[in-house]
């Protein structure tokens, strides 16, 4: 296990989430799969934030974007990512749920000094650029009637 999956535990606001494995990382981020803790006091009121009730998971499992910042700049950009994410709403983007920014203290073997997390609907089916990736490499192809539904938003 990793250092950043020591606390399987963690909060967002008023949601408690349990780490259940980890998706990706890139740069100063990671990816988890996470499902949320339902306790008595949550039972009733789950994810009540969400703009739209349509993301809210029926069994509980989320993507979770965990970010880490060593300074200011970085910090800045994460609340600017988690500002933009917040202006759009439209079905071909993903849209961002709930977020927190931890304040931390720095330590030698903990160089940052803020966690952010952002909570997005999780797609383990991938994206577009993953099953398209894919089915090159078994030289399969997207009918044009497909094509034309995934992107003119009708189903076939």
């Amino acid at each position: 296990m990793t250092p950043l999956m020591k606390a399987l535990m963690f909060w967002i606001n008023d949601n408690r989430f349990k780490i259940v494995s980890q998706l990706g990382e890139g740069g100063f981020a990671y990816v988890f799969l996470v499902r949320k803790a339902f306790t008595e006091a949550s039972a009733g009121s789950a994810s009540k934030k969400f703009k739209d009730p349509s993301h809210i998971s029926e069994d509980g499992t989320y993507a979770m974007k965990k970010v880490l910042s060593q300074n200011n700049d970085q910090l800045e950009l994460v609340i600017e990512e988690i500002h933009v994410s917040s202006l759009f709403s439209h079905p071909d983007l993903i849209p961002l749920l709930d977020h927190a920014i931890i304040l931390l203290k720095a330590t030698s073997e903990q160089p940052w000094t803020h966690e952010a997390y952002l909570l997005f609907p999780l797609h383990l089916d991938g994206i577009f650029l993953d099953n398209s990736t894919t089915m090159k490499s078994k030289k399969q192809i997207f009918f044009l009637h497909l094509m034309f539904s995934i992107f003119s938003d009708r189903h076939c």
